[in-house]
């Protein structure tokens, strides 16, 4: 069946050229008439991790810091001030006509400060739309997507719209995700309309209509899974990194996350969620977990990144977990960003397992040089600068 995106030119009308394309070095956009403009080269491999939001966890320092261990990439989860817990007076501030930037201001400074210290260093910055105003209103029972439509549709077109024109001259920025895990229901996911032929395609247009030569992370609907690539459209633009997150088993990565147990030794017998039954995980199970994705690159020769994917430090075997997650991705060729170091230390590797948990901190580094960090840093050195 073909997917209403791959009948699709998004950029119709834009002056951009339609095409999909991707590998591990320039991106090439199509002529048409005259050179159309290009869009920033990429290194032939990223590597890096994910930063959350919270007070001063987007400082120079924390550049110097990934710089120092060979990282040439981030991916920023962005919110709004409240969500970030930066709101200086605790309070949710409307976008508007005339400021459709307010309920992220001061994220927004933390965020220009950071990224000039990441053009001064060689570090390159994914910015996602991440709670974003509104989205905390969805209903995640709704399995119509009406909630996610309402909640999500207009303040995504406005949030992009506005950050294109802000951030358009932004020399570190080379990718906006155009949604962190779109989802709108827990219930049902054969379906998808709402993201793939409304919301996703307009955002698109938004963008491209500011700023033609921006990278575009987009991932499958819904949550980012990637077993969900079977169903992913080609989209025609000539700037799209094919991007998923990946956190299986999920009962065992998210242990003593919330209220999910402290329980369950990689690799062994796990469960992906409760809902599933217990199977045996191991290297080759993980590999099978990605390999829609994998197939997905291969089959259009497009440019995959796994731009999530994480432990909590107290699971047993974490290191073996990350040691296997590494050596997969990097085996099929695939980006890849740790989640993730900042912020809370629950995800942080170089935390001892019995550490007191934080939510902030003032470096990334816990201060234990842990078999699973040192698997990071040893590819983290691998990396080109941008």
């Amino acid at each position: 069946m073909t997917d209403p995106l791959s009948r699709r030119t998004l950029l119709a009308g834009l002056g951009v050229g339609a095409a999909v394309v991707a590998g591990q070095g320039a991106a090439q956009a199509l002529q048409r008439g005259a050179a159309a403009p290009l869009s920033p080269v990429l290194p032939a491999r990223m590597r890096g991790l994910n930063l959350e939001l919270a007070p001063g966890s987007l400082s120079p320092a924390i550049v110097r810091e990934l710089a120092g261990w060979g990282v040439n990439t981030v991916r920023i989860n962005f919110s709004t001030d409240l969500a970030a817990g930066t709101s200086p007076d605790r309070r949710m501030i409307r976008p508007s006509r005339a400021d459709p930037l307010a309920p992220y201001r001061t994220n927004l400074a933390m965020l220009k400060q950071f990224t000039a210290e990441c053009a001064q260093l060689g570090v390159g910055v994914m910015l996602a739309a991440n709670g974003i105003y509104g989205r905390d209103t969805v209903r995640l029972d709704d399995s119509s997507g009406r909630s996610f439509r309402i909640g999500v549709g207009d303040s995504l077109m406005q949030f992009w719209t506005a950050i294109a024109r802000e951030l358009r001259d932004d020399p570190a920025i080379f990718a906006y995700d155009v949604l962190n895990e779109p989802n709108y229901t827990f219930r049902r996911e054969a379906d998808g309309a709402v993201w793939y032929e409304q919301l996703l395609p307009e955002a698109i247009r938004r963008i491209r209509a500011i700023n033609p030569t921006i990278w575009l992370a987009v991932m499958p609907w819904p949550w980012g899974f990637a077993r969900r690539y079977g169903s992913m459209p080609v989209i025609d633009d000539p700037a799209i990194l094919y991007t998923f997150h990946n956190y299986s088993p999920h009962n065992y990565t998210h242990q003593g996350v919330g209220a999910q147990p402290r329980q369950g030794s990689y690799p062994g017998r796990l469960r992906e969620f409760d809902s599933e039954p217990y199977s045996q995980w191991g290297r080759a199970s993980l590999a099978a977990s990605m390999q829609p994705a994998f197939d997905f690159a291969r089959r259009h020769n497009v440019r995959m990144m796994a731009s999530e994917f994480g432990v909590t430090r107290w699971a047993p075997g974490r290191d073996r977990w990350i040691a296997d997650m590494v050596s997969i991705l990097e085996a099929n060729g695939v980006d890849w960003l740790f989640h993730t170091y900042n912020t809370w230390n629950g995800w942080n590797p170089s935390f001892a397992p019995d550490a007191p948990e934080v939510a902030i901190h003032p470096t990334l580094f816990g201060g234990v040089n842990s078999p699973g960090h040192r698997t990071l840093l040893r590819h983290w050195q691998l990396n080109q600068r941008w």
